[in-house]
């Protein structure tokens, strides 16, 4: 969504991009915002979510500035490094996942899912296609964001509910945005058509309202390395919407290479629950 809207005359630019998209997607969390608001349960929690907001910002910032110079596809495959950083910083930090190093099926499952990213991702037609190395730099910085993001989300959550966390942290990132919009050109969004305004709202509705709320979930519920490695099915979905809306190519590899990569995160998913290798309830998020 955000590349359909990087042809469209360059309208939107990132810094305008995340102010609406960002402000849209916390909205739908205010609900959890009020009553977290009210129980005052939060504690120190107010203060110590400035740091996944920080990180989110810059993450978002860079995420938001690649199309402009990247396929994609390219922007997917380079972004899911991410999944690397948050691997080692969950290992690092928190002894109960750094169990899944004992995992047969763990390491079975992130050999596929690797391999499996790799083959689909690499676009069939040379990865360096409307590429540029500002737009390699930028996903690489974006790609650390993001695997510092989860880390520091899980360091924070304690057992506090995960959609209140992020209805915080969403708005905190929402503040940090609007105070960035200077540095771009807010009128274009006068600019857009209907449809090009309704993709803008989906995207905030899809990739950071529900993504995001479903990743937090998931970070309590079976920790980082594990959620960060099922996001690495992303490229596959990149690649279908790639295929239906920007008519980008998709071969019979990256559909076998797609069917690999999912059965790896199932796998390495499974080794939780099969060797009992990490127990991230409620009374274990607090690190």
């Amino acid at each position: 969504m955000l590349k359909y809207l990087a042809r469209v005359d360059k309208v939107p630019d990132g810094f305008t991009s995340n102010l609406l998209r960002y402000p849209i997607a916390s909205l739908i969390y205010l609900p959890w915002l009020i009553i977290g608001f009210r129980k005052g349960t939060a504690g120190r929690f107010w203060l110590a979510a400035l740091i996944p907001t920080g990180v989110n910002i810059l993450g978002q910032t860079l995420w938001a500035s690649a199309p402009y110079h990247l396929g994609a596809g390219l922007m997917s495959f380079l972004g899911r490094a991410s999944v690397i950083w948050s691997i080692v910083g969950a290992f690092f930090l928190f002894p109960e996942e750094r169990r899944l190093a004992r995992s047969r099926l763990f390491w079975i499952g992130a050999v596929l899912t690797a391999a499996g990213f790799i083959f689909m991702s690499w676009p069939g037609r040379g990865a360096a296609e409307g590429a540029s190395i500002i737009g390699i730099v930028i996903m690489l910085f974006c790609s650390i964001c993001w695997g510092l993001y989860g880390v520091t989300v899980r360091y924070v959550m304690r057992d506090l509910d995960p959609l209140f966390v992020f209805s915080v942290i969403g708005g905190y990132t929402s503040i940090g945005l609007v105070m960035m919009a200077p540095l771009g050109d807010s009128g274009s969004v006068l600019k857009l058509r209907p449809f090009d305004l309704t993709m803008l709202i989906l995207s905030s509705l899809l990739g950071i309202a529900a993504a995001h709320g479903l990743f937090y979930i998931a970070i309590q519920r079976i920790g980082v390395a594990l959620s960060s490695l099922a996001t690495a099915t992303v490229p596959f979905v990149t690649l279908l919407g790639s295929a239906g809306v920007l008519g980008e190519t998709f071969t019979m590899l990256q559909w076998g290479s797609g069917v690999v990569l999912v059965v790896g995160a199932g796998l390495a998913t499974w080794s939780q629950r099969d060797s009992r290798a990490v127990s991230v309830g409620p009374s274990e998020s607090g690190q």
